[in-house]
């Protein structure tokens, strides 16, 4: 009973319908009673890793121990804005929208989406406003010493009403609004994960690109972005990247930060396909200048501390915060019914129908202090996570005694964290997982809020603590925790949703079950208030693309599918001459037999893949594994070997983003209605890139580097 178990990966949420599809998987194992049964229910790898010490985890990244809230974003919509994909976009929702439609969705661009979402607090977007937000947190306390306004936040939200301040999205080429400083690390945005990378290299860098002339979308812009005839080129000033290897990104960067590598330096793993936390242990320290990741952002840290003395020093910010998951703003808009303060007939009420606006005292001369440290708040506010509250003064102090504490200073008696070792001990102290006293304590919280009895999944493991060492000297099977919705009590094998469906603990959703239903504006207009099917987007209709097939008499449009590599993890080893041995020795692209015999293409042949978003030179691998209709350009191919000039634009040959762009799906962007909420790595706009087609043909055999 109940052992029906889907395994999918990363793939589904690479496709613009990508929602309505996992739904329906969902729909299929809710009917079956096969959700929350060990052998049952869905396994997702690749994409969605879990974190298992959560807990702690999550308050030393997002630095709570210290200030709060912190700012995250979302990837996908911070670069279809900055990158300036959205001016080409002439994408409409009209063309998703049910004819049982009531109009939220008519005639809304999907730039437009995103800057409703973020202003109605649905998503967050970052830089915020068109002011700096220290200066503007300055003006705001002075209306409120002037007695103009009740707070800040208030105020805040009286200048927005009134036009006097504006959101960053809604002008969003604006100089003032333009990204100036990135850090890369355990990243290779321009080699491996920039979907559009030409944009990429555009409008955020202002180097050489493969863009094509695009007037797709010329006369079809958003409503509430302002468009500026001339496109920015070169938005940042400054690219630092810390790496091991040299990449895309290390190749265009102002910067390179020599980055040690997982047998130089102390680093927790955990994923979801395995009950263990292990540890990474340095065979030999960083060789040279390179550093680990903790020491290089500790010396930063330090550098800029030391710079903010007379310059910064303390101020005040203002944090717009989206309403977020398991907190009490994902009830602030019952029935998912649109409520724009846009509209004239409609109040702007912080932590309603906007974003929560709050205020932030930042030291700017501490931050190495606070980095190296845990901060007070830890033992003052306790440690939140997934709405539940675990009093960690317990914790504080026994790392206090293992480590010692700083003795002067803004951190003064706080205890140290000052190396990746520490830190790694930190976040294990301060998770369920890992540590079986908060365990306890988080699931009697539980038993009060629920009624339901839960304790016992960790009852007698309150002793039980993983410690940074014992992972080192082989991987720890973790506690049963409230953190995470399976029990591996008594050595049970971890199946997502067990403690709900045997316990009943309510899901975390509108009615605390699972769900077919929902009944927001957005769904409901897209005719998707139930699980349905969607085919891949119409390319050629919503982007002015070619049609499928045939394209005169020697090229043919395929779907252009980024799949994962044979011979390498993700851009990494790519490179590697026994990799490249087995593979071509450079780019690839795979055809099937049919799609490249109708345009004479021969195995090992150079060809070329265009759109409008830029082109892709590689040998052709005719296989007759590939079904007709698709190429296969394995990810991540980057440009750095054996990559000839291309005929279509003159320059080098691009990487396999070349050929995408993102596609930004409106229902994607929905939040402050329950499950369907913000939080950091649970929801938002997935990266999609899979409905992208592209020109295949088959280019001069005589190329040129």
């Amino acid at each position: 009973e109940g052992r029906t178990m889907i395994i999918i990966g990363a793939g589904i949420c690479h496709w613009y319908h990508a929602d309505a599809t996992y739904r329906a998987i969902m729909a299929l194992l809710m009917m079956t009673g096969c959700i929350g049964r060990n052998g049952g229910g869905w396994a997702h790898y690749v994409g969605q890793e879990k974190a298992r010490p959560m807990t702690g985890w999550f308050n030393m990244a997002n630095a709570l121990d210290w200030s709060r809230p912190p700012r995250t974003m979302i990837g996908t919509g911070y670069w279809y804005m900055h990158t300036d994909q959205w001016r080409t976009d002439g994408f409409s929702a009209d063309a998703i929208t049910s004819p049982l439609s009531t109009g939220s969705l008519d005639g809304l661009h999907a730039a437009d989406a995103l800057a409703k979402s973020a202003r109605m607090g649905w998503m967050p977007f970052y830089p915020q406003f068109d002011r700096n937000p220290l200066d503007l947190a300055d003006e705001a306390q002075a209306a409120v010493d002037a007695g103009e306004a009740e707070d800040v936040s208030s105020w805040v939200a009286a200048q927005l009403k009134s036009g006097e301040l504006s959101t960053a999205i809604a002008d969003i080429d604006a100089p003032e609004n333009w990204p100036r400083t990135m850090v890369l690390w355990r990243s290779n945005l321009f080699g491996s994960s920039a979907k559009g990378n030409e944009y990429f290299l555009k409008h955020l860098l202002g180097t050489h690109n493969n863009l094509m002339p695009n007037q797709h979308g010329a006369d079809k812009h958003p409503k509430d972005i302002k468009f500026h005839e001339e496109a920015p080129e070169g938005k940042l000033d400054l690219l630092i990247t810390a790496d091991f290897r040299m990449t895309s990104s290390t190749l265009l960067s102002d910067l390179v930060l020599p980055a040690a590598t997982w047998y130089e330096k102390h680093d927790l793993s955990s994923t979801d396909m395995h009950p263990y936390v292990h540890a990474f242990t340095p065979a030999i320290s960083p060789p040279w200048e390179t550093r680990t990741d903790f020491d290089l952002f500790g010396d930063l840290a330090r550098a800029i501390s030391k710079m903010a003395k007379g310059r910064l020093d303390t101020r005040k910010d203002i944090v717009a915060v989206p309403l977020q998951h398991d907190t009490p703003g994902q009830i602030k808009q019952p029935g998912g019914v649109e409520r724009d303060w846009k509209d004239d007939d409609v109040e702007a009420i912080p932590g309603v129908n906007m974003p929560q606006l709050m205020v932030v005292e930042r030291d700017y001369t501490a931050i190495a202090d606070k980095l190296h440290t845990v901060g007070p708040l830890a033992d003052r506010l306790g440690f939140t996570i997934k709405n539940i509250t675990y009093d960690v003064k317990h914790q504080v102090q026994k790392l206090g005694e293992l480590h010692g504490v700083y003795p002067s200073g803004p951190a003064a008696g706080r205890p140290a964290i000052d190396t990746d070792e520490r830190m790694a001990e930190a976040i294990l102290i301060f998770s369920g997982t890992t540590n079986g006293e908060l365990a306890t304590q988080g699931f009697r919280d539980l038993e009060k809020k629920t009624g339901r009895k839960l304790a016992d999944l960790s009852e007698g493991l309150e002793e039980k603590r993983i410690t940074f060492i014992e992972t080192q000297q082989a991987p720890q099977p973790v506690i049963t925790s409230p953190e995470w919705s399976g029990s591996e009590t008594g050595g049970r094998r971890y199946a997502a949703f067990t403690i709900n469906d045997e316990r009943l603990k309510p899901w975390h959703t509108l009615s605390g079950r699972m769900h077919f239903f929902l009944d927001h504006d957005w769904l409901i207009d897209a005719g998707e208030s139930m699980p349905i099917f969607r085919p891949p987007l119409d390319m050629s209709r919503t982007y002015g693309e070619p049609e499928l097939g045939p394209n005169g008499e020697k090229s043919i449009v395929l779907r252009y599918l980024t799949v994962h590599n044979k011979w390498s993890i993700h851009s990494e080893y790519q490179d590697n001459l026994f990799m490249l041995s087995l593979g071509r020795g450079g780019p690839q692209a795979w055809l099937s037999v049919n799609d490249a015999k109708s345009i004479g293409v021969a195995d090992n042949d150079w060809i070329e893949l265009t759109n409008a978003n830029g082109v892709f030179v590689a040998r052709a691998v005719v296989t007759p594994k590939l079904p007709d209709g698709v190429a296969y350009v394995q990810h991540a191919q980057e440009r750095t070997i054996d990559v000839p000039k291309s005929e279509a634009t003159g320059m080098r040959g691009g990487i396999h983003n070349s050929v995408t762009r993102i596609l930004l799906k409106p229902t994607h962007l929905i939040g402050g209605y329950a499950h369907l909420s913000y939080a950091f790595n649970y929801l938002g706009p997935t990266g999609v890139q899979r409905d992208i087609v592209s020109t295949v043909r088959r280019r001069s055999q005589e190329v040129q580097y």
